[in-house]
């Protein structure tokens, strides 16, 4: 599942953004303490996230340790010596097949929200997929969450349809959108 904070509700290509107080980096493991509180924030508050029980410290280092072969790094967004916010991209699939399709994921604490990070990570994400040779970035967002699906549109993102009463969370049934984002390097493959 594509876990998403937003930090944006409408696509608005050129309003302002403050973010000249937040750095964008390459994760390191010193980091990851603070991406898990960000995510288990999530999990245990929200309904974006699908996981339902916190990341251990175990899982924690197995995800982290997923990335950090190269494919698949993880960025940060920091803010006076804090993290506050992350995103990555991830194996669509454990099938060869789609070795150059990935999974965005994008969070950033609500504190640090719509003032562009999330347009940051991404502008990050998708030059990095791009000069990376995939090929398609899929993401999976809750269906509600607004504010993430008017992000994917400003970045050119497709609705490839909607999956119904999928997750269930804090009593709720949720329905997922599916969206893609055709890189460049699609049209070169098959010549």
């Amino acid at each position: 599942m594509t876990d998403h904070y937003s930090d944006s509700a409408t696509p608005q290509t050129n309003r302002p953004y403050p973010t000249t107080d937040i750095t964008i980096r390459v994760a390191t493991r010193r980091d990851l303490p603070q991406i898990m509180n960000i995510l288990n924030r999530e999990i245990a508050d929200g309904i974006n996230c699908f996981r339902t029980h916190p990341m251990s410290n175990k899982d924690s280092l197995k995800w982290w340790q997923a990335r950090e072969e190269g494919k698949y790094p993880v960025w940060v967004g920091e803010r006076e010596g804090s993290v506050v916010g992350w995103a990555s991209l991830s194996k669509w699939s454990a099938y060869e097949a789609y070795d150059r399709t990935c999974e965005v994921s994008v969070w950033i604490v609500p504190e640090a929200q719509r003032q562009g990070l999330g347009r940051q990570f991404f502008t990050t994400l998708i030059q990095y997929a791009t000069t990376t040779s995939f090929r398609v970035i899929l993401s999976r967002i809750e269906s509600n969450n607004v504010a993430s699906l008017a992000l994917h549109h400003a970045f050119g993102f497709t609705l490839v349809g909607t999956m119904h009463n999928v997750g269930e969370k804090q009593g709720k049934l949720l329905h997922v959108a599916i969206m893609e984002l055709q890189l460049p390097l699609a049209d070169q493959l098959l010549h």
